[in-house]
This record gives C-alpha cells, structure tokens and sequence, in this order.
C-alpha cells in the first residue's frame, strides 16, 4: 500500500505526554512489534491521531481506505496495531490508562464507521450460529466486536453478549442450538474459573457438539494454558479463526 505523507500531520502540542522519547518517535521495540502491511510509522500515526480527537481518527483511517488500502488490514492491522501501540506506551508511562481507555473507544468507534465497507460483500447466510462472550466486566470490548464483524461477513448469525452479563450467557446457550462459543480472555485471573466455565457450556448446550474458541489477550500470550482449560481451540487473528470455523462447521453438518 503507498501511503502519502504531506499534509498528513497529526498535532502533538497539546497530546497527554510523557517519558524520555518524544510523540513521534517510535522505541526499537516497539517499531518490531509492527509487521505486517501498513508502515509502522503509519499505525503510529493513527494512534497518536486516537489520542487527538475522534475526527483525527476517523481522517487517519479513512485516508488510507481513500488510498486503496484493504478494509481487513485496516482491521487486522491499523486499528489492532494502534490499540496494542496505546497499551505499551501506558506500560512504558508514556501516557495515563485514562488516555488509553479514550483512544481505545475512538479506535472502536471506527469499526462502527466502517462496517458497511466491511460488510459490503457478506457470504450468503448460513445456519452456523456464533456466541460472543466478552470478559465480564471488561471496558475493552474492540477484538470482540471486530470478531463478530468478520463471522457476520462469513454469513453466521452472530450473537453477541453484553459484558456485564445482565442476562445469563448460559441461558442463551440452553435455549438456542449455538454451533460455536468464542470466550474472551483478558487476563489470567479469568483462568480460574474458565475450566469449569468450559464445562458447563457444554453440559448446557442441546448441541453435543458444540465447539468452544478461546481468543483475546491471553491467546497471544498464554495459547496452551487455554488449551489445557478444555476449549477446542485458540483464536489471535479474526480473519483466521472465522476461516477455520467455518470450515469445521461445513465439515460437521456435511
């Protein structure tokens, strides 16, 4: 993707900053956690652009869709690259975890703004059936809502669960046929309770067959102690997990 860069600037004067390197530089390992095809400085440009204002945002993104830039690396690597670039400048002090929680909820809003690009050239509906289970409690509900984005575009009916679990998730699993339950992990303190948790989606579910996934956080970095909690498989990249699921789907009703 060729990106220009006149007049593509983001103002820094008035951005929430601290510590030793300044907005616009890039630590070295920081810079290496980037791969893949929108430049890093480009991410960088968007998350700083998060913690200007939403319309910053909205320009940076929409700039590089204007440009001929695929709307499933916006997603799978703008976006997500800038988020995970907010959560290692508050590691780093660079910014407050009030900042990161603002610039997180713009980053999201852009998924809101570009779903009907996103949702263009949806697949012909299916009768595969997806539950999203975000973390209770959690704030941070970007990956989840992305991930519901790529199985409504595959054509699955997604069903998506609010955090704070107002209504009993397994409820709705015992009183809908659900193909797949894809779990949220945000920290190991949710490992606890995720085996049994595990369990009884299953022993609920009227689908004996259901699949469990277990993405988020902590299948980056924690992929096998999610295995040995008994889910059937760990999801890190949307676009990937809704392939294999969709194949596993087709494979079991065929």
């Amino acid at each position: 993707m060729d990106f220009y860069q006149r007049d593509r600037s983001i103002s820094t004067a008035n951005l929430p900053w601290s510590g030793s390197l300044g907005p616009n530089e890039l630590a070295p390992h920081e810079a290496a956690e980037i791969d893949g095809p929108i430049p890093a400085s480009e991410i960088h440009r968007l998350a700083l652009a998060s913690l200007e204002s939403a319309e910053a945002t909205n320009q940076c993104a929409s700039t590089w869709l204007q440009l001929g830039g695929f709307i499933d690396d916006i997603y799978l690597h703008g976006i997500t690259g800038a988020a995970r670039l907010l959560g290692a400048w508050w590691l780093s002090d660079r910014i407050a975890f009030s900042d990161v929680t603002v610039g997180s909820a713009r980053l999201h809003r852009l998924l809101y703004d570009f779903s009907p690009v996103f949702l263009a050239n949806c697949e012909p509906q299916q009768e595969a059936t997806v539950l999203l289970w975000p973390e209770p409690g959690s704030q941070h509900t970007m990956g989840v809502f992305m991930l519901s984005e790529f199985f409504r575009r595959a054509g699955w009916h997604t069903l998506l669960e609010h955090p704070d679990h107002s209504l009993d998730p397994l409820r709705t699993i015992a009183t809908n046929w659900i193909d797949l339950v894809a779990l949220s992990v945000g920290s190991d303190r949710q490992f606890e309770g995720l085996r049994t948790l595990v369990a009884n989606i299953r022993q609920t579910s009227p689908n004996s067959n259901i699949r469990i996934l277990a993405g988020g956080p902590m299948a980056l970095t924690h992929a096998q102690a999610l295995r040995d909690l008994g889910v059937d498989w760990v999801g890190t990249d949307a676009r990937t997990t809704v392939m294999q699921a969709t194949r596993e789907w087709k494979a079991a009703v065929n």
